[in-house]
């Protein structure tokens, strides 16, 4: 098998400049990743002929080529074997990276690599809840809810329920631990500390109101004469997040004034200590009411005008994800399904990528040979289960008016979404698969809006392919290279 993927391994290298234009070479689940010295030698007309290529795109201080899972790892151990390339650590590549970003895709950096490694317990525990949901809602499969029809299943949707409620109750575990982590400390501290903002012995965050009407008494920590409020931040997400730097600049600042002699019992108490003081002072109160802000500016926004709010995301999410900002709004997306158990900006995501679908769908059916309907084909079966990247950077972004209709029909839908004030419960599938996050009184609107949304988009795209396949004919000269199908 190695053999064959020779001549691709050997085009590939050709068209990015080179085996000296590599700086670094590593590779994901889908893609052959470059740390290029000079991008600009990168002949992508030639890449993207390569028959194994499926699109390529820059991201991350790299030059990314899509491949596609499973031949991505073989095509990588022969680009290796032609190259003499060693994979590149995470060190190496995170020094890389920071070197070519600026201040802005520094801090989308650390929201991406913060809270995409907590997805999969966020988006298992919300396929759990939406299931727990649809076992106990009634008006589903009759009058009655399937528990009260079948009382003998009741015990396990309350399991169901209890263990999907536990990831966002105990969510600062999760981001402490993820947090401190990815700052460069040491992640069992994050873990402690996580813990130590949602200890029994606290106030919950939930209680805050009742605090503040007077009908809960709060306890006081009285320490220097300070008076601190035994708060608790479940359901929180920035605090953790701040807390955690904290730690591991302490961390590692004491492990640099400390005798290693020392360091085990006295690096761990004293930076987790000092790091609890502050966050209960100081960070704890104050990021809280920054994400209070926020949560509250986004349902205002969507309460005020809802329609153009559900417009606007509809028609931004996809050039979100192209600039990487959207990992900003994974994370308040988080805070919002911990702390108001819903979000509109989560229900139009869901439609988002089947009209991405839908683009990819028509570019098949306008497809001059079977790469190109092939890419296509893929690409748009992965959008549909929620993945747009190669779809965007494979096939809607280099022809671009498939990326404008696409665009177009998600604002659409999101106005759509919100004209029926649909919300989910949290994150999880896209596309077809999102009914379990989406509350069942939702259904039928929600499935005939990304319906509709396939269809205008695979319409408009296929009806202006056509066109310009027509003006191809006659005018060919006349036609943007990268416009032609």
């Amino acid at each position: 098998m190695a053999q064959n993927l020779q001549p691709a391994a050997t085009a590939i290298v050709a068209a990015i400049g080179g085996r000296a234009n590599i700086e670094l070479l590593t590779h994901c689940v889908t893609r052959l990743r470059f740390v290029l010295k000079d991008e600009s030698k990168v002949d992508e007309t030639a890449l993207k002929n390569v028959d194994l290529v499926k699109g390529c795109f820059k991201a991350g201080g790299q030059f990314q080529v899509v491949i596609g899972p499973g031949l991505v790892d073989k095509l990588f151990d022969v680009v290796q074997q032609q190259t003499g390339l060693q994979q590149a650590d995470k060190e190496e590549l995170k020094k890389v990276e920071e070197s070519k970003e600026n201040f802005l895709q520094r801090g989308l950096k650390i929201f991406s690599d913060v809270f995409i490694p907590l997805l999969p317990a966020i988006v298992g525990a919300g396929i759990l809840l939406g299931v727990g949901n649809i076992l106990t809602a009634s008006g589903i499969f009759g009058p009655k809810a399937l528990v009260v029809t079948y009382p003998q299943i009741k015990g396990l949707a309350d399991m169901i329920l209890m263990v999907a409620n536990t990831a966002f109750t105990y969510i600062p575990v999760l981001v402490a631990w993820s947090a401190t982590k990815r700052f460069g400390g040491n992640p069992m501290l994050g873990i402690l500390l996580g813990l130590v903002l949602i200890n029994a012995d606290l106030l919950t965050g939930t209680q805050m109101a009742s605090v503040i009407s007077g009908a809960v008494k709060p306890e006081y920590w009285n320490i220097f004469g300070l008076n601190i409020m035994k708060l608790g931040y479940q359901n929180s997400v920035l605090p953790p997040l701040v807390a955690s730097w904290v730690l591991v600049f302490l961390e590692k600042w004491l492990k640099k004034v400390v005798p290693d002699v020392l360091q085990l019992i006295v690096v761990a108490p004293v930076a987790i200590l000092i790091t609890s003081f502050l966050t209960f002072l100081v960070i704890g109160p104050v990021m809280n009411q920054i994400a209070t802000w926020i949560t509250d500016g986004v349902m205002a926004l969507f309460n005020a005008s809802p329609i153009l709010a559900g417009l606007l995301f509809g028609l931004l999410w996809e050039p979100l994800v192209v600039t990487g900002m959207h990992y900003a709004f994974i994370a308040v997306n988080i805070q919002l399904i911990a702390s108001t158990q819903q979000s509109s900006m989560l229900a139009i995501i869901t439609i988002v990528c089947v009209a991405e679908a839908g683009a990819d769908f028509a570019m098949a059916m306008l497809a001059r040979n079977k790469k190109q309907k092939s890419i296509a084909v893929s690409a748009g079966t992965s959008a549909l289960l929620g993945v747009t990247e190669p779809s965007m950077f494979g096939v809607t972004i280099p022809a671009r008016y498939p990326f404008i209709c696409s665009i177009a029909t998600a604002g659409l839908a999101g106005a759509m979404i919100m004209v029926f004030k649909e919300y989910a419960v949290s994150l999880g599938p896209s596309g077809p698969l999102s009914f379990v996050i989406i509350p069942a009184q939702f259904w039928p609107w929600h499935y005939l809006i990304m319906a509709g949304a396939f269809v205008i988009s695979l319409g408009t795209t296929y009806a202006y392919g056509r066109v310009l396949a027509r003006r191809t004919v006659t005018e060919e000269d006349t036609i943007p290279a990268e416009e032609q199908i």
